[in-house]
């Protein structure tokens, strides 16, 4: 047998395996042509995208300004420590990374990523902290290299300059929710983005709401920054200018202070909100840089509720401070007239039960002047029995009782002008005799808002009912109730103001809000928080303080009224000892600001 014989069968496999490997070698080749050749665009895409990326702008919100452009709201920038989803590889690791970083527990962190993961859109990184203090920025910073997907960049912040001043009327912002994100007005905003809230913030988001921007750049293996491709700056948001006057804000909130309340301060000529404070209050720079659970449920659970804004959300019962109205609804009617006069004893029997005057020896013969001035329950007593509850409603909803005032400010509540009808439907009862003598004098089931008591006293003082409002650079949010139609004639308000002056500038109740120069007219009220013989029962058996509320409602000057100031105080007692001081401080600071100096001039005064 020959050697090539022998070699045979082997030459037989490697004729296999060279056709073996041929084939392979042209598979890899065709491989390799449609890999570099038909799919080259798409591979070049990829590695673009590995290379470049798309980082998100946030745009700064528009500044919030006084009347006199002094700045409210403004913006800052704050260093945020973020966490890219896509970078991380290993989350455990990153978990640690930012625990030691942070100085916090693994679980702390945890549960932090995972509720910023519910609340994040994909597409934007995990704000993990904000405003953290230098130390520890340095420490991400310098080991940027070894967690790319952990990063430290400036972002605008919300700032508002005077903390908890104004708080109710400014509101805050925070990230937008998911049931906002279904509601059209939000169809532009994304997950993660922060829009208004609360108060001005929330009624002008849109105004306010700037065009984010976006950065291109090329990064390396690491992620870092290599190189800059492309910029689109952001787009600030409007600015809105207000019409409080911050020097007002300020008297009403420091007058406040210590005190459960609201005061209102207004232009009646032209609806322009002047000054709006209610206390308790909070810091609106906590929503900004992250409430926790329990500083929330903190806010929440505070019996004197500070989230609430008591000038527009809270009613009560106006107390005498009702009785200027019904004064003049009572001369439109022809039920009395300046020269109408009463005897008050102290107490009056009516309908078989006793009703009493503040004045527990009564004041004498009164008139319309001195029942004002003096707050005589029982002028007004018989003034509305005289009246009867329809015409009562009817002039107390002409005054703006009852209804919404229109304000650019979300929450409003519309207080209470009860009649015959609303008792039957909300009460399943008939008006009673006694519930009108009740109301007569701001008691009972009547309640209103401090807004809407100085809507009121606006009405009366100028016979004009504008729409009150906050805003003066921007359009007006829409409003379906109708403005009120004054009742009242010229001649028949004239005799109340002059009344209301005396209250102030007389023996009366209001002289603590007197302003040297400047004829302040107004009203002073006691609402009682339950009725005096429930009071007297319960402060017996259980050493109980039942405080009433105090109010004062009033304008300035009688002949030409320019400012309503109201001043609620809750369980303040008397109206006269505690809300009609804080009032005159506030006319003196108007009086002091636009009044004086133009006065000296000869000037004329407007604001």
């Amino acid at each position: 047998m020959s050697l090539f014989q022998d070699n045979q069968p082997l030459l037989g496999r490697l004729r296999v395996l060279r056709v073996f490997f041929c084939f392979a070698l042209c598979l890899m080749l065709g491989r390799l042509w449609h890999l570099t050749i038909v799919q080259f665009a798409y591979y070049d895409e990829l590695a673009l995208n590995n290379r470049i990326q798309n980082v998100a702008l946030s745009a700064p919100r528009g500044r919030i300004e006084d009347r006199q452009g002094r700045i409210l709201v403004d913006n800052t920038q704050a260093l945020e420590l973020l966490v890219y989803r896509d970078d991380m590889a290993d989350r455990a690791a990153t978990v640690g990374f930012l625990a030691r970083g942070l100085r916090e527990s693994v679980q702390q962190v945890s549960q932090s990523l995972a509720t910023a993961e519910k609340r994040t859109g994909h597409y934007r990184p995990l704000q993990v902290r904000s405003n953290l203090p230098l130390e520890k920025i340095s420490y991400f910073m310098a080991r940027q290299s070894e967690h790319p997907e952990v990063r430290v960049t400036q972002q605008p912040r919300r700032l508002y300059l005077y903390g908890d001043l104004a708080a109710h009327v400014l509101g805050y912002v925070g990230e937008v929710t998911p049931r906002q994100l279904q509601q059209q007005e939000f169809s532009r905003f994304k997950a993660g983005d922060v829009v208004g809230q609360f108060g001005i913030e929330a009624t002008y988001n849109s105004h306010l709401t700037g065009r984010d921007g976006h950065l291109l750049v090329q990064v390396d293996s690491l992620g870092k920054m290599v190189k800059e491709l492309r910029r689109q700056e952001p787009r600030q948001g409007k600015a809105l200018k207000l019409t409080l006057d911050l020097d007002l804000q300020m008297a009403a909130e420091a007058e406040l202070s210590g005190a459960t309340g609201a005061v209102v301060a207004l232009n009646p000529r032209n609806g322009e909100i002047l000054a709006l404070a209610s206390r308790p209050s909070f810091d609106p720079n906590s929503f900004v840089v992250g409430m926790s659970a329990r500083e929330w449920d903190g806010l929440l659970s505070d019996p004197e509720r500070p989230l609430r804004n008591r000038a527009l959300q809270s009613a009560f019962p106006p107390g005498s401070t009702f009785k200027s109205l019904l004064a003049a609804a009572g001369l439109e009617e022809g039920a009395h007239n300046s020269r109408t006069k009463v005897l008050c004893s102290g107490a009056i029997t009516l309908y078989g039960h006793p009703f009493r005057c503040h004045q527990r020896g009564g004041h004498g013969l009164v008139h319309l002047r001195e029942s004002i001035e003096h707050s005589c329950n029982i002028y007004f007593y018989l003034l509305g029995k005289k009246l009867g509850i329809d015409p009562i409603t009817r002039f107390s909803k002409s005054f703006g009782l009852g209804q919404l005032t229109g304000i650019d400010l979300p929450g409003e509540y519309p207080g209470l002008a009860p009649s015959r009808d609303w008792k039957r439907r909300n009460r399943g009862e008939p008006w009673y005799a006694g519930d009108t003598i009740s109301v007569s004098i701001g008691q009972g089931l009547i309640n209103a808002t401090p807004l809407q008591v100085a809507r009121a006293m606006g009405i009366l003082s100028t016979g004009r009912s504008p729409r009150l409002h906050l805003a003066q650079n921007a359009s007006l949010p829409s409003f379906s109730g109708l403005q009120q139609e004054v009742s009242v004639s010229d001649e028949n308000r004239a005799q109340v103001r002059d009344a209301m002056w005396y209250t102030v500038n007389g023996a009366g109740t209001g002289r603590a809000a007197r302003v040297e120069g400047f004829d302040v007219c107004g009203k002073t009220g006691t609402a009682q928080v339950i009725g005096l013989k429930t009071k007297e029962r319960l402060s017996a058996e259980k050493g109980a303080s039942f405080e009433d509320h105090a109010w004062f409602a009033g304008f300035a000057p009688r002949d030409n009224p320019e400012i309503v100031v109201v001043v609620l105080v809750q369980r303040g007692g008397g109206g006269g000892r505690t809300a009609a001081p804080i009032a005159g401080k506030i006319f003196q600071k108007y009086f002091d600001n636009y009044y004086k100096d133009k006065q000296k001039d000869g000037a004329e005064v407007a604001i």
